[in-house]
């Protein structure tokens, strides 16, 4: 059984409280309760199901989606606050517990948190953690400079850097003042890989594609056509919000200045304190 984690099961038996199905090795049965089944299941069928465990600490499997499995990280909301520590919204009925031992800082009810979701040894329950260094991978050979990676952010370092998990395995760190990103934790966007430090696994990351050409080739079309279907007008100026660029472009509020000042010497926009248009 794959405690945290979708298994294939077999129905064997129905009761009054549900099913009891067994996992795909034969070795492990587990209560499906008849609210989480579907209403056409029979005996003999197949079916994939979340297993966890209830608050007697025993197996229960669903079909609920789970947001996140173990040894995954995960962007969680909290919902609820106790002695014990901090209780994390992840699709089911039993919320996730993220004790105060694995936290970083003071959470409070609706934050949003990045963990990795982990079976406590000690316990054998299922838990979480904000403390993600130990649990990336070091080995960085599949990246490469240059490659576009979908990007987590996790740790904000006032005026310094911001880091974030990549394709949900790896770290790595990009050189700015978070404030001017417009981004926060458990914000998901796309990056690239500006340079790899093999000797330390350190990984420098851009926002926007790597060099000049590569930004204005990536972006350039779509901010025209965003131009002509806004009658060649877009309200975005040096006094708009890295969020709004962000938002709107999927790009860096500096890398948008860049683009606008590129098209506007080859005559193709003017600029004005109110926005960008197309150039007559």
């Amino acid at each position: 059984m794959l405690l945290g984690n979708y298994n294939d099961c077999t129905v064997l038996e129905e009761l009054p409280q549900g099913f009891y199905v067994e996992t795909k090795d034969g070795c492990d049965r587990v209560l499906l309760p008849k609210t989480k089944a579907p209403k056409d299941l029979n005996i003999g069928d197949e079916i994939n199901l979340f297993i966890y465990l209830d608050n007697e600490a025993r197996p229960i499997a669903t079909t609920q989606k789970s947001k996140a499995c173990v040894n995954e990280f995960a962007v969680l909301r909290v919902k609820d606050i106790n002695d014990a520590g901090a209780f994390l919204d992840w699709g089911l009925d039993k919320d996730l517990i993220l004790p105060y031992n694995n936290q970083l800082g003071e959470l409070e009810k609706n934050d949003t948190c990045v963990v990795r979701v982990f079976i406590d040894e000690k316990s054998g329950r299922l838990s979480s953690t904000e403390k993600l260094r130990r649990y990336f991978d070091r080995d960085v050979s599949e990246l490469k400079e240059g490659m576009e990676v979908s990007l987590i952010a996790y740790d904000f370092q006032e005026e310094r850097c911001i880091d974030f998990i990549i394709n949900k395995r790896w770290t790595g760190r990009l050189y700015c003042n978070p404030a001017s990103t417009g981004l926060h934790i458990g914000d998901f966007c796309a990056g690239y890989i500006h340079s790899i430090k093999e000797e330390d696994s350190l990984i420098v990351l851009s926002l926007s594609p790597i060099g000049f050409d590569a930004l204005v080739d990536k972006h350039k079309e779509a901010l025209l056509e965003a131009l002509k279907n806004n009658n060649g007008f877009l309200p975005f100026s040096d006094d708009s919000s890295p969020e709004e660029i962000r938002k709107n472009f999927g790009m860096s509020k500096k890398g948008f200045k860049k683009l606008a000042g590129k098209l506007w010497k080859q005559g193709v926009v003017e600029l004005s304190p109110e926005g960008i248009k197309l150039a007559n």
